[in-house]
């Protein structure tokens, strides 16, 4: 399905995620590394970002940043093409490295940063073939225990949270670090709003307030499991629960299918995957299926279904 446009502003908080094409490894060597991390630095002076955390894995990047007030698209578009050039001219590559668009979350950085602090850096450990995050060279972990690196790491937000005393501070960081060990992957630091946004209700609202002049962000709708908004959106529009999870095209239920697409990801949080399983159709007519509806929304079964969800 279509993903919509970055949400963008001056002291904007993100993770970002940067995976290689086609899941193709995008750092060979240290040297490989080290390139990227100096270049992540000189844009850093450049454009007065601050970095948080970060870690390079062999096929992916992940960054914690909070942006000036130059636009992350600006930051991150000078960042890849330099180390695509770099990486290209070096293994005698040609075409695109990096998957076709970074991930970008905006988060509520109140609420978030130090567990994304901590689930960056515990990211070694999550692998198929797990690593020592305490000893992993590539990440930033190193800075908020007082050791320099290539990348100048911001760690007086995370590290003010755990104590005024910067000792005991960093002594309460590595507690915390060692209660998330072997937590895994954490599915609800992807779990967003409107596919864009980390936060409460409020936290949306109030970046909704912020851009509005912009680009209007749509307002989270109600919490629901996929089985709820199933039987509601059935019953809202008069067809039996059997007929929306029916294998087979029927286009007398195109449009109910549709609706209960776009509700089950917006508000039931649902997988493209989860849905095309229950409702017995591949990924691709899902997306369709989502876009469909997206496009031509019903505001009147949506304000109806909402409602009844509040009771």
């Amino acid at each position: 399905m279509a993903r919509k446009p970055r949400v963008e502003y001056a002291g904007a908080f993100y993770h970002v995620i940067c995976r290689g094409n086609q899941r193709q490894v995008i750092f060979r060597s240290d040297s490989d590394r080290k390139y990227y991390l100096e270049r992540l630095e000189e844009y850093r002076q450049r454009h007065g970002f601050n970095v948080y955390a970060y870690v390079l894995m062999s096929n992916h990047v992940h960054l914690l940043i909070q942006t000036g007030e130059v636009a992350l698209s600006r930051i991150m578009q000078g960042l890849q093409l330099k180390y695509t050039r770099y990486y290209n001219r070096k293994y005698k590559k040609v075409g695109h490295l990096f998957q076709g668009r970074y991930k970008a979350i905006l988060c509520d950085r109140q609420a978030y940063l130090l567990e994304l602090v901590r689930y960056l850096h515990l990211n070694p450990g999550r692998m198929r073939a797990p690593m020592d995050p305490w000893k992993y060279k590539w990440s930033s972990h190193a800075a908020y225990l007082g050791k320099s690196g290539s990348v100048r790491i911001d760690t007086s937000a995370v590290l003010g949270e755990l104590n005024r005393s910067v000792g005991q501070a960093r002594r309460a960081y590595l507690r915390f670090m060692a209660e998330g060990k072997g937590a895994g992957h954490q599915a609800v630091y992807y779990d967003v709003w409107d596919q864009r946004i980390l936060g409460d209700k409020n936290f949306v609202e109030q970046i909704d307030k912020k851009i509005r002049s912009e680009r209007e962000i749509e307002l989270p709708g109600p919490r629901a499991k996929l089985s709820k908004l199933l039987r509601l959106t059935a019953q809202a529009y008069r067809v039996a629960e059997r007929d929306l999870v029916r294998p087979g095209r029927q286009r007398r239920w195109v449009k109910s299918r549709a609706a209960l697409v776009y509700l089950a990801r917006e508000w039931g949080r649902a997988s493209v995957k989860e849905i095309g399983r229950r409702l017995h159709r591949d990924p691709s007519i899902i997306s369709r299926l989502y876009a469909a509806y997206a496009a031509d929304r019903d505001p009147n079964k949506e304000r109806l279904l909402a409602k009844q969800l509040e009771r």
